[in-house]
């Protein structure tokens, strides 16, 4: 007759087969009802490549170029001055347009534009972002919606004077027209200084 102590115990095993199974719901669950944050950019469409593959330097007038500057603390200039960031907009817009034909801004030639006749337009000018390395993301952001902002009001303001409605409800030869008086013209070049911060 066996004692107890000389009897093994054999310890009951676990089911797990269903573990893989509540795993899998509950990763399910979790990806079902967690709301997924979206990623925030600019939305720029990248001219097509030359296809010689060479790029022509051009020459820009100088009273054609706005410089938009963004420095380390993220204080802006355009051309050298001081302007508060509610202000930009405006600033673009005045530069863009240059309705009274200020000698400082760029200079109006004459186009013969579809369904707009022949116009005076600022086509040449450039609007020029230079950023510091030390500026942060979100000051670089507000200069650009800034700087789309001004374009899309001056679209808006043309469309609704010649064609009394909205430029996003145009037709596309409309809207096409509106782009060709209004260019967007935007260029960043060299960024100075080191570092970097979001």
């Amino acid at each position: 007759m066996l004692r107890n102590r000389d009897r093994k115990h054999r310890v009951p095993e676990l089911n797990t087969t269903s573990t893989a199974d509540i795993s899998f719901m509950l990763l399910t669950f979790f990806l079902v009802t967690t709301s997924m944050d979206s990623d925030e950019g600019i939305v720029r469409q990248l001219p097509p490549m030359p296809a010689d593959k060479e790029q022509a330097v051009a020459e820009v007038k100088r009273r054609n170029v706005m410089v938009i500057a963004i420095d380390a603390a993220d204080s802006l200039t355009c051309n050298g001055r001081p302007v508060a960031k509610a202000g930009l907009k405006d600033a673009v817009m005045e530069f863009i347009d240059n309705k009274s034909g200020r000698a400082d801004l760029p200079e109006r030639v004459w186009r013969d534009i579809p369904l707009l006749g022949r116009c005076s337009v600022t086509a040449n000018h450039v609007v020029f972002i230079r950023a510091d390395r030390a500026a942060t993301y979100k000051a670089y952001f507000a200069v650009q919606d800034a700087v789309a902002a001004a374009y899309n009001e001056l679209r808006d303001r043309l469309a609704r004077r010649r064609f009394a409605r909205r430029y996003a409800e145009c037709t596309a030869e409309q809207q096409e027209a509106v782009r060709e008086y209004y260019p967007v013209r935007l260029s960043e070049g060299e960024i100075e200084g080191e570092g970097g911060r979001r």
